[in-house]
């Protein structure tokens, strides 16, 4: 998938560049501070139908580590193996009981229950946008919590996640605030399947990305069809960033990452990340793009040297990282250490 180039007489915008802002884009690893499973385990509790130790003799992708599956191909494998258990039901009758698994399941960690946690010092960060690969609305509810009030919401998607967004605003403080479920939620209404865990949605939403990006991207509002013109020219005319996406943000505004592997199962936001160093080569376009995407975390030599080529900036923490198998409290010592450190970054630039 290549980006369309802009037209030569493309005009570069004359008018004063807007300010960045500030993004965080957050993963399970924050909620592992709650006492929440791993993705891999999340899976093993909630679609796995049979007890450890009853596939002996076949591959169980929860045993066999060094021969294992990435989680959403896991997660395929599993959806698949019990639709012939389940012969009566269709794979989409199978999508709506695995939902409601991991809602059960995922509805046990409330941020009520743990009023310190790293969650709260999460929405103080006061950022322009939030972005989560999680499938809660815990965040939503913490801010509830904080007299924040939902201004104006685009749920109109049923299964991608491109456009869904909420508005949260505070009459105190006139702060507010976008939350972006990247990979959709468990709670959505029950025509709506945006819970991207398998292979199938993965690609179906890197398929909805690129059209974003080239500029072929439509959606309907209000019976009219809205095009998106390309990230291509939107880098060249400010005039043209109207944010209806998260994915924007990836070029306009300060991205603090965090919680988040970003190992090669995350291949939508890998994608949007390769293309955007691409275009950081193009001397068209490259002193456009004046945001800065951080990494914080530990991630392996191999991820690490990636995300170099990304430009990406890596902030290796000490101490290291909790491990899978740590206590709850380690998670949540670790990131209270990281979201100070976002933080200051943020009073810094100033914002």
């Amino acid at each position: 998938m290549q980006s369309s180039p802009a037209s030569p007489s493309m005009p570069v915008s004359t008018n004063k560049t807007p300010a960045i802002k500030n993004a965080i884009l957050f993963g399970n690893g924050l909620m592992r501070t709650l006492g929440s499973p791993s993705s891999p385990d999340l899976l093993k509790q909630t679609i796995c139908s049979r007890p450890c130790g009853e596939c002996a003799g076949s591959y169980c992708p929860f045993t066999e580590e060094k021969d294992c599956l990435p989680f959403p191909l896991i997660y395929e494998y599993l959806i698949l193996k019990e639709q012939k258990q389940y012969q009566e039901k269709n794979m989409r009758a199978i999508s709506a009981m695995m939902r409601e698994k991991l809602k059960k399941q995922l509805e046990r960690f409330t941020p009520q229950n743990h009023p310190e946690s790293v969650l709260h010092a999460l929405a103080d960060l006061r950022a322009d946008d939030y972005l989560t690969t999680n499938y809660d609305t815990f965040l939503h509810r913490i801010l509830e919590l904080r007299d924040y009030e939902q201004a104006a919401s685009q749920n109109s998607e049923t299964k991608y996640s491109i456009r869904r967004h909420v508005l949260m605003r505070k009459q105190e403080t006139s702060h507010s605030c976008r939350l972006w479920n990247i990979h959709g939620t468990y709670n959505d209404r029950p025509d709506s399947f945006t819970i991207q865990y398998g292979y199938e949605h993965y690609c179906g939403c890197i398929g909805k990305i690129d059209n974003y990006l080239k500029g072929t991207y439509t959606y309907q509002l209000r019976k009219k069809e809205i095009s998106i013109p390309p990230m291509y020219k939107k880098l060249q005319d400010d005039k043209l960033r109207k944010g209806e996406s998260w994915i924007d943000l990836f070029f306009f505004s300060n991205v603090h990452i965090l919680g988040l592997n970003l190992s090669p199962e995350e291949i939508d936001l890998l994608y949007i990340l390769n293309l955007r160093s691409r275009w950081l080569r193009d001397p068209k376009i490259k002193n456009r793009i004046r945001n800065r995407i951080v990494f914080y975390g530990q991630p392996t030599n191999a991820v690490k040297a990636l995300l170099k080529q990304f430009s990406v900036e890596v902030r290796s923490s000490s101490p290291k990282p909790p491990g899978k198998n740590a206590e709850k409290q380690a998670y949540e010592n670790y990131y209270k250490r990281v979201l100070k450190v976002i933080k200051s970054g943020m009073q810094q630039s100033g914002n």
